[in-house]
């Protein structure tokens, strides 16, 4: 495995000579489970309630090899700049799939002296949020409209083309976990509606509001919050709140609204997830 954690690449020889190279990581794999399991009381079996994963501790380990003690030195100073103790990306190539999670120092960074110019390594760091995440999928569509065409009662040697606009975006979860959506509404739009066609979910917002051009809305599914220019909060103006996530497998997202404006753009940005 390759890990990037922040802009560090433990696993690369850097111009100045020294050379990374990571030998294990521990804890990419399926986390444990919350589930809490109490026997049952003369009886064989026992008792217990829903079970969600846990965080994901990973530890990371391997070498540094430089031509000069400083330049060791040097190297774990980077290192322990990089182990921070706020969200910071880790990325995880494996053969060639790249993915990724948010992590926090847990412990220490331990450094093991082999001679002056080589050392070992190792760190351990938490993901909060134990999904992997892979490059998030953008695609818009205005909203639903036919336009175009012609049909008349005898044949001509030539076609008069329609245009039609499902809006629908169509993405596709390649991972075993449901991913984060964040949605961007550009106006004019007047009441906007997206809807989760597979879950059936929706999210409206009221037929009152009202986005003009050059105005757009901001909605982290996820978080539950909703933006108007990246400034002030507009989740009072939602009437149903079918909060939906990006699932696995084909998803189609529908936008409408109250009614038809032209301008009107919905852009979804759906991150594929695994477990």
């Amino acid at each position: 495995m390759r890990a990037v954690l922040g802009s560090l690449d433990l696993n690369v020889l850097e111009a100045s000579g020294v050379k990374w190279t990571t030998q294990s990581v521990e804890g990419w794999g399926g986390t444990g489970s919350s589930i809490a399991v109490a026997n049952k009381p003369r009886s064989a079996g026992a008792w217990a309630g829903n079970g969600y994963a846990q965080p994901r501790h990973i530890s990371i380990g391997g070498l540094i090899r430089a031509s000069t003690e400083d330049a060791v030195s040097d190297a774990f100073d980077r290192l322990n700049e990089a182990v921070a103790l706020e969200d910071t990306l880790l990325t995880i190539t494996e053969g060639s799939r790249s993915r990724w999670c948010n992590v926090r120092r847990t412990d220490e960074v331990l450094r093991s002296d082999l001679s002056p110019t080589i050392a070992k390594w190792s760190l351990q760091v938490v993901a909060l949020d134990p999904r992997k995440h892979g490059d998030a999928l953008t695609a818009s569509t205005s909203l639903p409209s036919f336009s175009g065409g012609l049909s008349i009662p005898f044949t001509i040697p030539f076609s008069i083309n329609s245009t039609r606009v499902s809006g629908q975006v169509n993405l596709t979860n390649p991972g075993n976990e449901t991913g984060p959506v964040v949605l961007r509404i550009d106006g004019p739009c007047i009441g906007p509606v997206v809807t989760h066609v597979s879950s059936g979910l929706s999210l409206v917002f009221a037929s009152s509001l009202t986005l003009g051009v050059g105005e757009w809305i901001d909605v982290d599914l996820e978080a539950h919050t909703v933006m108007a220019n990246g400034q002030s909060s507009r989740a009072n103006w939602i009437t149903s709140r079918g909060w939906f996530g990006f699932t696995p497998g084909p998803n189609t997202f529908a936008f409408t609204a109250a009614s038809y404006t032209p301008g009107a753009l919905l852009t979804v940005t759906a991150t594929p997830s695994w477990k």
